[in-house]
């Protein structure tokens, strides 16, 4: 009888010819192992090399993203560190108070003039414009405060003797400089201010040039001292212009309050040109913006804010400068605040979701009072201005509803 093997893969052909022994079938019932088992330890692999490609591919996607977060984070702050010059803050005691913050935005802007020779230790010169912004971004409404150069302020601060606001900043050792002036403006208003903004004048010939020029309407021929005339009309001017557009002030019988009332016209044209430019165009402005412009607002609050003022309408922009008359005082000429008018402007437009402030509860100083109709604190809406309807001399803007909380009466 012949020898049935045991091995189904056994060979009896191959014996004898000097062939190893094939190795027991892994299928053999002796070895404890089946077909059904093998394939599951061979899934078990599979899914075990599948689940280390994936853990790789993972480790070296988190690095990437490690990576590409920390270019990322370098490049904002480097951006940041453009767009605000490394700025200081300002004093936590004078921003906006926690249950208005993000219905309320106010920022203080500043226009820098140098005088040539003079020293300027701390790099600011006089901030011959100061100008108060108010963002309502609950009810989409800016209102804009012009407040003059040479108001009186006494001994609040240091201004090198002359009393004058428009050198509180020059004379401060704060750090920024313009700390000081926001603290004074906080201190005698009764204003919170959230942010600032400083522009050297410098910057406002180069960007306008940088632009090709911009189209503005003047209301009325302006005049410099030899004769040199600006006329009234629609033009498009250069930067060194719109600096004698701006500059230009004994032309005006109320002389700085007239020159105040013409930059409207430029706050207008720039406006417009701002809400209408293109991309390419906002990149010419960057270096100018590096050299000459100084801010606590950072990259991404700056794209937050910029993208609501550009949805204000014209009519919804409002313009006033602080009521008040020129006089003297040390043989200087100064500018003396009305008090009750300027109350009045403040709780109307400036205080939308706050009390009223009274004005012997203000910090001003009103050293005289003899003009009987005040029309150089009238406001105006940009509006106006843009289609040509604003009357010099003359506001536009109606009062606020009797049941509106801005109209309260002072306390």
């Amino acid at each position: 009888m012949a020898h049935k093997p045991t091995n189904p893969y056994y060979h009896p052909e191959e014996r004898g010819n000097g062939y190893s022994p094939r190795p027991t079938s892994p299928y053999n019932e002796k070895g404890g192992a089946n077909a059904v088992q093998q394939r599951a330890a061979a899934a078990r692999r599979k899914k075990a090399a599948h689940k280390k490609r994936v853990h790789r591919l993972m480790a070296v996607l988190a690095v990437v993203l490690v990576g590409c977060g920390v270019v990322c984070f370098a490049v904002y702050n480097l951006l940041n560190n453009l767009v605000t010059g490394g700025a200081a803050p300002l004093p936590d005691d004078i921003v906006t108070e926690d249950a208005l913050q993000g219905d309320v935005v106010n920022i203080l802007c500043a226009g820098i003039d140098f005088e040539e020779g003079r020293n300027y230790p701390n790099g600011m010169g006089f901030t011959d414009v100061i100008l108060y912004v108010s963002f309502d971004i609950k009810a989409n409404k800016i209102s804009m405060l012009q407040i003059p150069r040479d108001t009186y302020i006494g001994d609040a601060a240091d201004t090198g003797g002359t009393g004058k606001i428009n050198a509180v900043a020059m004379h401060s050792e704060s750090d920024p400089p313009i700390a000081a002036l926001a603290s004074l403006i906080n201190q005698q208003f009764k204003l919170p201010i959230d942010y600032y903004i400083t522009i050297d004048m410098d910057a406002f010939k180069e960007a306008i040039n940088a632009l090709g020029g911009i189209e503005v309407t003047i209301p009325r021929d302006i005049v410099d001292d030899y004769g040199n005339t600006l006329p009234a009309g629609t033009h498009k001017i250069d930067g060194a212009t719109a600096e004698f557009m701006v500059r230009q002030r004994h032309m005006y019988g109320n002389q700085d309050i007239g020159r105040l009332e013409m930059q409207r016209y430029m706050y207008s044209a720039l406006l417009k040109t701002f809400k209408s430019l293109p991309l390419t165009d906002a990149i010419k402005l960057i270096p100018t913006y590096i050299k000459y412009v100084k801010t606590d607002i950072n990259l991404a609050k700056m794209y937050s804010l910029a993208n609501k003022v550009v949805k204000v309408p014209s009519e919804n922009i409002l313009m006033f400068t602080m009521p008040g008359e020129g006089c003297t005082v040390n043989k200087q000429s100064v500018f003396s605040t009305h008090l009750e008018a300027t109350a009045e402007i403040l709780n109307e437009y400036f205080r939308p979701y706050s009390d009223p402030v009274s004005a012997d509860q203000l910090g001003l100083i009103e050293l005289q009072n003899t003009v009987s109709s005040v029309n150089d604190g009238t406001g105006q809406s940009m509006d106006s201005i843009d289609d040509g309807t604003a009357q010099w001399g003359q506001g536009n803007i109606p009062d606020e509803p009797e049941t509106s909380s801005s109209s309260a009466p002072a306390a």
